[in-house]
């Protein structure tokens, strides 16, 4: 009688074994698995003081014969925002995933301070750049380590300066450990607001000088935008700055305006310019834009980690 308990305890075990043993597979198999773009031979380190960022007539498809961007030409003037606004599908989000060389061009150049991106070294270049979603991911950990991801080795006195500009230092002190509170899978013990700001305090952190901004206002509530908004406004002083926005009223202050319809760049310029043009794209997203705004918006719904696919 006194063998059936280990027995029962030594066969549990065996059956978390086994699957402890799949699942370390499946994760070896994973970092095992060689990156889509890889650096070229004799690839460099980015010197990326400005940050000004040109495309030369971009031409990319997913998949063959369905082209995505075609003929896509622009600069990003170094120290200044510019919007990338359309229709959805039209490629604004494509142009991001190809500055960050998750996929490699068919044809045309991409250029950092006139540096061909295709020529440098991946990981450097990521570096030099700061990316904020509208999804932004968090990992198990605490606060301040979740904000650290943005530069590891940062002090305690640069977190919390950094999460005092995104406007996040103040929650984060009502929080029961403070910086130390754990944030749990994918920050599921926070709000929408309270993420997004956490990811903000990240890229500040990193201080890279180029800063993607992707729909990053677009799931939040009244309340917890205008706080983002104002952190993103701190964040985008002196920096390249690239933003996607469907909601067209955050980016009326751009300094440089980029309507992408169909993979094409349909219209350039600031906002009064494209508001008084003649048969205007842009004016037409912005005035249905406008009503949509008068509507009342419900709450944003707090995000549950098995709501999120992550690719």
């Amino acid at each position: 009688m006194g063998l059936i308990n280990p027995a029962r305890r030594l066969a549990s075990f065996r059956v978390q074994f086994e699957k402890s043993l799949v699942n370390a597979r499946m994760l070896y198999e994973l970092l095992d698995t060689p990156p889509r773009q890889a650096d070229v031979p004799n690839a460099k380190k980015p010197k990326i003081n400005k940050g000004e960022i040109q495309f030369d007539h971009v031409n990319f498809s997913y998949l063959s014969g369905e082209p995505v961007l075609q003929d896509v030409s622009f600069v990003a003037k170094a120290g200044q925002s510019t919007a990338l606004v359309g229709p959805s599908g039209g490629g604004k989000s494509t142009i991001i995933y190809l500055l960050l060389r998750f996929h490699d061009l068919e044809d045309g150049h991409i250029r950092i301070d006139g540096q061909d991106i295709s020529q440098t070294k991946i990981k450097s270049l990521r570096q030099k750049i700061s990316y904020v979603s509208q999804n932004p991911v968090l990992f198990e950990g605490t606060v301040a380590d979740n904000i650290r991801f943005g530069r590891p080795g940062a002090s305690q006195e640069e977190i919390e300066a950094a999460a005092k500009l995104a406007q996040a230092h103040d929650f984060i002190l009502e929080m029961h450990n403070g910086y130390e509170t754990e944030v749990g899978e994918l920050g599921s013990n926070l709000s929408g607001g309270q993420r997004q700001r956490l990811s903000i305090a990240r890229a500040i952190l990193r201080n890279a000088p180029i800063l993607l901004l992707d729909e990053a206002t677009s799931a939040l509530d009244n309340d917890s935008e205008q706080l983002v908004q104002a952190a993103l406004d701190g964040l985008m002083k002196n920096r390249t700055t690239l933003v996607i926005a469907h909601r067209l009223s955050t980016i009326q202050n751009a300094d440089t305006i980029i309507v992408i319809d169909k993979g094409r760049i349909a219209e350039t310029g600031d906002h009064s310019t494209l508001m008084n043009s003649d048969d205007s794209t842009y004016a037409k997203l912005h005035n249905i834009g406008s009503r949509s705004a008068t509507r009342k918006r419900p709450p944003a719904k707090k995000i549950q980690p098995h709501h999120l696919l992550l690719d």
